[in-house]
């Protein structure tokens, strides 16, 4: 159902998800679809990939573009971004690699704004790069990605978890722990990811409802606590 409503959102936008710089909304979709066993070079007609052939655009938007556009093009070995005419700036998985390894913060890890790594951004930093960790002709990746490691094992909190903007947060754990799974890292066996008896699991299951979900951030914090 989904997918038949997607596919038909996208003829009637002729192929367009945003009409602002927000370009993870292809990678997104690229993502949603191919987990589903469907190909994203062809919905509806639409090549999803087409957009993000505009590196410029791609990265418009900031760290966020080139991390989940590489998540994209590395969700499936056969995809590729297309070769569009009139583009004169065309996105490579090399470009986006690139971009990530030069848009390392000084302390290491990644970030929206500011000059520290932010823990959402530098988790999902490590999902995209992590195929390309300590392999041959990578070797930049390789210690941008430690560095990384060691920037959050510093900041990570003495419950275990993580948080964003001076803010703990679920997703804030959520991502820390994507990342370091990524890399083949055991989170509740390596001692860099364990504070004060705790783990990454340990600190999520602090945000369940019983019977119902998990919260944002937890009850009496900023951010719609308790929500």
């Amino acid at each position: 159902t989904y997918y038949n409503h997607f596919a038909n959102y996208l003829e009637e936008n002729k192929g367009k998800l945003t009409n602002t710089v927000k370009y993870t909304q292809y990678s997104k979709a690229i993502l949603t679809v191919t987990a589903m066993g469907k190909d994203a070079t062809n919905v509806a007609g639409y090549n999803l990939f087409k957009p993000l052939a505009d590196f410029d655009m791609v990265v418009a938007q900031g760290m966020n573009g080139p991390i989940w556009a590489l998540l994209a093009l590395d969700c499936n070995p056969k995809y590729e971004i297309p070769k569009v005419s009139g583009i004169k700036n065309r996105t490579t998985r090399q470009k986006l690699i690139d971009y990530l390894v030069e848009g390392e913060c000084k302390n290491g890890g990644w970030n929206l704004m500011g000059e520290s790594g932010d823990s959402d951004l530098t988790g999902m930093a490590l999902q995209a790069l992590a195929p390309y960790y300590q392999k041959k002709g990578y070797e930049k990746v390789t210690k941008a990605v430690d560095r990384a490691l060691n920037y959050l094992s510093t900041i990570q909190l003495k419950n275990g978890g993580y948080g964003t903007m001076g803010v703990e947060t679920s997703e804030s754990c959520v991502q820390v722990l994507t990342g370091l799974t990524s890399l083949g890292i055991d989170p509740e066996k390596d001692v860099r990811f364990v504070k004060g008896g705790y783990w990454t699991i340990e600190n999520l299951l602090t945000y369940h409802v019983s019977k119902s979900g998990f919260m944002h951030v937890k009850a009496g914090a900023e951010n719609n606590g308790g929500g």
